[in-house]
């Protein structure tokens, strides 16, 4: 599609371009399938929907993970406010201003929301103790001189909270400056009046983001101009700092005769590893919910998933926002497989619903492969395939998904119990002193071993510590394990009935006084075989990668891409990235743009660079391109036909510019000033690309900055 826009125009700082999708869907209006040897028709619509609906669930529950992670945290603040003028220390020679750091690296961006809310929200409590203060938010881009920050915070609270619920307008020559700080006392005390607040209760909150980017000679006036105005005022200053809290950036950043304004109050947020590792976990204190790492109803993430969320999270960005996005990542790779349409259940509606859908031409691909799956796996009898296949319905195929997702989802419950009591078995003996294999490895790692089916050394290392254990440790042992099977839903204990009657007569045993060794040995062998038994791979698992990631390798380059490659594979292999319709020919040398053809010279140049040579070349290269491209030109009509294309776009077009037309005698003159305009574009973006540097030690020299570049 056109699009109506002058690109060249440099007063134009945004560019909108219209989507156009008629590229991206075949003539159905169908997105084109990455496996289309077994897909059919609907299948990514279908998986689409899937696709949304699991990210969905997975969503709303990271959401009420990070919402449990921050409730301290907005609680602690949200009381530190309601204490700022009220629990003040006798005998100050002057008022200090009260502020509130909150330091976190891993904090979501909704948690200065949940602070603005329960701070701006009024509840009705006894004794009429209203919650409903005043929050503005201040970010780095509106502070960069003391007259704009004044002005932000003024204006942040005079105009989004106007007095008594009506906008007051204000003569421009009778009222103050938009940046003093004697209107927002005068608006403070109008509000005050209109709601009848004599004690002043309602708290002026500014919310400063990104504190460590904000200029400290700035940040410093704006403390002393609203220090002299409390307690008339009472402000509250709320800092978000990423830096660690020891030390601390403030009191290593600002001078003492500031800071002795200043009434300090930390309200740290968790260790960025703890608050990962309890999302990975989702630890429930009712032990009822085992979910290792599955965050969504429907699919669960695979070890490979988990690695690199670790990696991006500790590398990267510690964000709970940049976990998302590698969740989200997740999910959209899942369902690039046209069996994952299967996630749900009923996924594709009822079973005529179904029949209707799979039983047309185009969908025998899927049913074959889904068939060939279901014959591999040991959800039917191993007969024929060419049998099975003539005797097989939809119906029998899709109750054969339904059963293997049923057996999966027991699979995978009854591994998230197993591997939550080598948690509770390890921690015992960490607690009670006892030296363990590889104690250092993280709850990332174990969960990673467990998915694989690799955890034999850990719990087999942890079970014969449990058969030496002293009568006194045993007991407390025994007991816990006891506790724990008890708090297990009623499936699992159905599933698990040996070993819970087996740690049932353990239980016993001690009641009649029996002697620990006669207990230890036994329970050690009991718990052995029950990890051995349930912590097992789970690609052993009928039809696993449906519902499951397992090791397939996660799209790292989507979320963390490479910019410098890209940029060079794209100077240097310009043909890669155009179909095959917008090319003119064979040659590739026919199909180079400009700033490739002056890139190829800059490779092959030394650190410093002749201009003029390298216009030179350029002249040399585009002069033999033209004479290649008129010596194998057809004339128009020869044949009848028209050679030259009605529409030209892309590279095409500029390659058809050099064509001279004998009819117009193009005058060389005119040749040489194009080839000169275009040289000097090239140039131009290649310097805005970062590749060349001027230097004034030789006014025709420019200098390389890439030196090395792929092969």
């Amino acid at each position: 599609m056109a699009v109506d826009t002058d690109l060249e125009d440099v007063n134009q700082t945004t560019v909108y371009i219209p989507f156009d999708d008629s590229d991206d869907v075949n003539t159905n209006g169908v997105p084109p399938s990455l496996f289309p040897e077994r897909d059919f028709q609907q299948g990514c619509q279908l998986r689409f929907q899937a696709c949304k609906a699991a990210w969905g669930k997975c969503l709303k529950r990271m959401q009420e993970l990070i919402h449990s992670l921050h409730a301290p945290v907005v609680e602690s603040v949200v009381e530190q406010v309601k204490k700022s003028y009220t629990d003040e220390l006798p005998g100050l020679p002057y008022p200090e201003l009260p502020v509130i750091s909150v330091t976190s690296s891993s904090t979501s961006s909704s948690l200065f929301d949940e602070i603005s809310f329960r701070l701006e929200e009024s509840i009705d409590e006894l004794f009429d103790d209203l919650n409903d203060h005043f929050v503005t938010h201040v970010f780095p881009s509106d502070c960069a001189t003391i007259t704009g920050t004044m002005k932000t915070i003024v204006t942040g609270f005079v105009s989004r909270f106007p007095t008594g619920g009506q906008d007051i307008k204000r003569k421009p020559s009778t009222s103050l400056a938009a940046y003093d700080i004697a209107l927002l006392e005068a608006w403070y005390r109008a509000v005050c009046d209109a709601r009848d607040d004599r004690h002043h209760r309602s708290r002026l909150v500014v919310v400063m983001h990104d504190f460590e980017q904000l200029e400290p000679q700035v940040v410093q006036d704006m403390f002393e101009i609203c220090s002299s105005h409390i307690p008339c005022l009472p402000l509250v200053f709320i800092l978000a700092l990423a830096s660690p809290p020891s030390p601390s950036y403030i009191r290593a950043t600002y001078p003492h005769s500031m800071l002795a304004l200043l009434r300090v109050r930390d309200c740290p947020f968790p260790l960025a590893e703890k608050s990962l590792h309890d999302i990975l976990l989702e630890v429930d204190q009712n032990l009822i919910h085992f979910l290792i790492p599955c965050l969504s109803l429907d699919i669960m993430i695979g070890p490979t998933t988990i690695d690199f969320v670790v990696e991006f999270f500790t590398r990267h960005t510690s964000s709970l926002d940049g976990l998302l996005s590698v969740l989200q990542l997740a999910h959209m790779k899942h369902f690039e497989d046209p069996l994952s349409v299967l996630v749900p259940a009923q996924a594709l509606g009822r079973s005529k619903d179904a029949s209707k859908l799979l039983l047309t031409p185009d969908a025998f691909p899927f049913l074959d492969a889904l068939f060939a799956r279901v014959h591999r796996s040991a959800l039917i009898a191993p007969v024929e395939h060419a049998t099975s296949w003539r005797d097989a319905t939809v119906d029998l195929l899709l109750s054969s998904v339904d059963t293997a997702r049923d057996t999966f989802r027991m699979r995978v419950k009854l591994l998230r119990v197993a591997f939550r009591l080598v948690l509770l078995v390890r921690r015992f003996m960490l607690v009670h002193g006892h030296k363990i294999v590889q104690s250092d490895q993280t709850m990332p790692d174990l969960m990673c071993l467990a998915l694989r089916g690799r955890l034999g050394s850990v719990y087999g290392h942890l079970c014969s510590i449990v058969r030496n254990l002293p009568a006194a440790q045993l007991e407390d042992f025994v007991r816990e394990v006891h506790d724990f099977f008890e708090n297990v839903p009623e499936d699992v204990k159905v599933e698990e009935d040996e070993v819970i009657s087996r740690v049932e007569t353990a239980y016993k045993m001690f009641c009649r006084d029996t002697n620990a060794q006669d207990i230890s040995g036994p329970l050690g062998n009991w718990l052995s075989d029950y990890f051995k038994l349930r912590i097992v791979a789970l690609e052993d698992a009928p039809l696993w990668d449906i519902w499951y990631t397992g090791s397939t390798p996660f799209p790292s380059e989507l979320i963390n891409p490479s910019p410098r490659a890209s940029v060079l594979a794209g100077l240097i292999h310009p043909q890669d990235y155009v179909s095959a319709e917008q090319r003119n020919g064979d040659d590739e040398d026919d199909d180079l743009p400009d700033i490739s053809i002056l890139f190829k010279g800059y490779l092959e140049s030394a650190k410093m660079i002749n201009v003029y040579d390298w216009f030179q070349s350029f002249v040399v290269f585009l002069e033999g391109r033209k004479r290649r491209v008129e010596k194998t030109r057809i004339p128009d009509g020869v044949d009848g036909t028209s050679r030259t294309p009605s529409r030209k776009k892309g590279k095409q077009k500029q390659v058809e510019d050099e064509i001279v037309d004998e009819d117009a005698g193009e005058d060389e003159e005119e040749w040489l000033v194009e080839v000169q305009a275009r040289f000097i574009r090239a140039l131009q973006e290649l310097d805005y690309l970062g590749f060349i540097k001027h230097t004034g030690r030789k006014v025709d020299h420019v200098m390389r900055t890439v030196f090395d570049s792929p092969e």
